[in-house]
């Protein structure tokens, strides 16, 4: 695009600004600099490989409700921190832009959820910086309200036991096994709601964990291509006490069938599932508050851990990501053993110690 001048001193300084710039090697075309957030988040996305649907729907969401509203416009050069400081601070107190017609959130966006607003904003900006679009990204660092961890709540083993015997009087026996292989084994709900028969290996005492409950890019539920993460992808021991309950559960029906299939024969829809069984089992039995069909998991996790598992077995287990995430969640229930590890380092000196000497004095 040429530039034209009224007077030469003019048309020669811009010349000069322009080498300037070049051999700085800060030098930004006029279309480069016309690109607009929008622009950098939308080529970000269209850069992810095989994204989930899930996933790709959580995106769009957080671009067209927030992101657009309030940054579609804007060109990339004019995005300074402090006003992406100042719009951290207005989801959190609600008076965000936001797209036309939604509701507004009382008190405004939970962190978490801002979280996932922000996630496509910085990684647009990131992927505008490794384009060239920009020299550095205005939004990396920001500071974020804090997201507060859910409590870590499990049950016993009889309190376990006693909510299983209350979900097998007050539904059916299909969903206390539910239950059972969730607090025992330490299954997602939306892992176990989308296994099926072939899944399970009664011989082996193993059940393949490769999909989990989903949705598609417009939110409606169904059992994904994958697990939740590679990780994620894994198998599972089956308890012993559980073999007889599988058995009769699997018995006759066809692999591809869902294990624990709703009244019409299809996989469950799990919020129904909580809805119709979950809310109704809890308060009956009596279980702590503010348990989730999460609080199973954990429960599975402190019973292994207090059955002598180590952080490795109970990671592959849960199908963390890494031992990390494990001890970050459950680094408290594991046993403080420095006395017991300390006091086999000094019986197995003093046993060194003796087998030198005694060596030495044949010699």
């Amino acid at each position: 695009m040429s530039k034209s001048f009224d007077k030469k001193p003019d048309a020669e300084a811009h010349r000069a600004k322009i080498e300037n710039s070049l051999r700085d090697d800060t030098y930004v075309s006029a279309e480069t600099a016309a690109l607009t957030v929008a622009d950098a988040v939308t080529a970000w996305i269209s850069s992810k490989k095989e994204p989930g649907d899930a996933t790709m729907a959580k995106y769009n969401n957080a671009v067209n409700n927030y992101v657009i509203p309030r940054w579609g416009n804007t060109r990339l050069s004019a995005v300074k921190r402090t006003d992406v400081d100042q719009w951290v601070s207005a989801l959190q107190n609600g008076s965000a832009p936001r797209r036309n017609g939604m509701k507004a959130h009382s008190g405004g966006l939970a962190p978490a959820t801002i979280d996932g607003v922000l996630v496509p904003f910085i990684a647009g900006l990131r992927f505008a910086v490794s384009e060239g679009w920009i020299r550095r990204n205005p939004a990396e660092g920001v500071e974020t309200p804090r997201v507060e961890s859910d409590p870590v709540i499990f049950l016993t083993h009889a309190q376990l036991d006693h909510l299983v015997w209350t979900t097998r009087h007050m539904a059916t026996p299909a969903d206390a096994l539910m239950i059972a292989a969730m607090g025992n084994i330490g299954l997602r709900i939306g892992e176990v709601a989308a296994l099926t028969v072939g899944a399970v290996d009664l011989k082996r005492r193993r059940i393949s964990v490769t999909a989990t409950f989903t949705t598609d890019i417009n939110g409606r539920p169904l059992v994904g291509r994958r697990a939740k993460t590679t990780a994620g992808t894994r198998e599972v021991p089956i308890p012993p006490h559980l073999v007889d309950d599988l058995r009769a559960l699997v018995r006759g029906r066809a692999a591809s069938a869902p294990l624990f299939p709703s009244s019409t024969g299809t996989h469950l829809s799990v919020s129904n599932w909580r809805n119709r069984v979950w809310s109704k089992v809890t308060a009956e039995a009596g279980t702590p508050d503010g348990l989730t069909p999460k609080g199973l998991r954990h429960t599975a996790a402190s019973l292994a851990i207090a059955a002598g598992a180590d952080v490795l077995m109970v990671q592959r287990m849960l199908g963390h990501a890494d031992a990390t995430e494990t001890l970050n969640t459950y680094a408290k229930l594991f046993p403080d053993r420095m006395d017991e590890v300390t006091e086999r380092m000094s019986k197995a000196r003093e046993k060194a110690l003796r087998k030198r000497t005694a060596s030495q004095g044949e010699s």
